[in-house]
């Protein structure tokens, strides 16, 4: 059995060294007490790390995923950070999924800079990539990316995802009854009351084989964007280098939406853009009216001065 351990353990480490993250590092770990999570607290549990836990007090059997972490921790002399919600109100319910993400990466955020951490490890796996995936696909999203990034960055945060290319849920957990790991269930996430849960219950149908495939269809999907984006990306260093100046855009260009997208993701932090959104601002780009604003957000206006973009932040009121 623990030559077996060593083998996985090996295979999991193999993931930090293709993507050049030191396994010396000072590493945060979004842990839930799910399988998923646990078994990767487990694989790292040597390191040097800290555990981040959320308790959405969404269910009313949450305090056993808390539990089951704080033991697990105390246990292995981990030290963790602990964030307890309020239940949601009434209003917030159809919402939950958008709320909780976002108050679970502020938390990391706060923890992260507290320990001044180098990385945050999330415990996303294979199937998570695939209901990613088709989730986009049935919401009819157009990302410059299907599925998740294994690294990413939010937050000032370096993001990793280690299992996201090795495991299948099922197969995580085969390794937590197999090595003793505890976990607790979320059992709203078999109730087909979000799209995702709907995906998630539909995947348990398919084998790891059939999954695979489709895995590798992502994978060819993905190569064939990461070179239409590097074409994306010459156009926009080429409108960077002229200072912003819009007059040297071509409207006409077939990937001009993509250039306006990334000029406003790259220069204004954790934005939320949608295609009316880059229409919108298109149009204004258009305009002859050369002092005219565009608003992006409550706080942040881009304006034309002689013929250059500039980005303005504005003091909430």
């Amino acid at each position: 059995m623990n030559s077996n351990i060593d083998k996985i353990q090996t295979l999991f480490f193999n993931e930090f060294a293709k993507n050049k993250i030191d396994l010396n590092q000072t590493f945060i770990l979004g842990i839930s007490g799910g399988p998923d999570s646990m078994w990767m607290l487990n694989l790292m549990k040597k390191k040097n790390i800290i555990v981040a836990c959320v308790n959405y007090n969404h269910r009313e059997n949450s305090d056993i995923d808390q539990k089951i972490v704080e033991d697990f921790c105390a246990k292995h002399h981990i030290k963790y950070e602990l964030l307890i919600l309020k239940k949601e109100d009434e209003k917030e319910v159809g919402n939950f999924q958008k709320i909780a993400r976002n108050q679970r990466y502020l938390f990391y955020a706060q923890v992260y800079k507290k320990y001044d951490a180098d990385c945050l490890l999330l415990a996303h796996q294979k199937d998570d990539l695939i209901e990613t995936y088709l989730f986009q696909k049935q919401t009819k999203r157009n990302p410059s990316f299907f599925g998740i990034k294994q690294t990413n960055k939010l937050h000032n945060m370096n993001i990793f995802r280690p299992m996201l290319h090795l495991w299948y849920k099922n197969e995580i957990i085969d390794f937590c009854a197999t090595y003793n790991i505890p976990y607790a269930i979320d059992y709203t996430n078999n109730l087909p009351i979000y799209t995702r849960n709907k995906i998630r219950l539909e995947l348990k149908k398919i084998s790891n084989l059939d999954k695979d495939l489709l895995a590798k269809q992502i994978s060819e999907i993905n190569s064939k964007l990461t070179s239409k984006n590097k074409e994306i990306e010459t156009k926009y260093l080429f409108f960077e280098d002229s200072f912003f100046s819009y007059k040297t855009l071509d409207f006409n260009d077939k990937d001009i939406n993509e250039i306006l997208f990334m000029y406003l993701h790259k220069n204004i932090a954790d934005l939320k853009l949608s295609k009316n959104k880059i229409e919108s601002f298109k149009k204004f780009l258009l305009s002859q009216k050369n002092y005219k604003a565009f608003l992006v957000n409550d706080n942040t206006k881009v304006i034309k001065d002689k013929g250059f973009l500039k980005i303005i932040k504005t003091p909430k009121n």
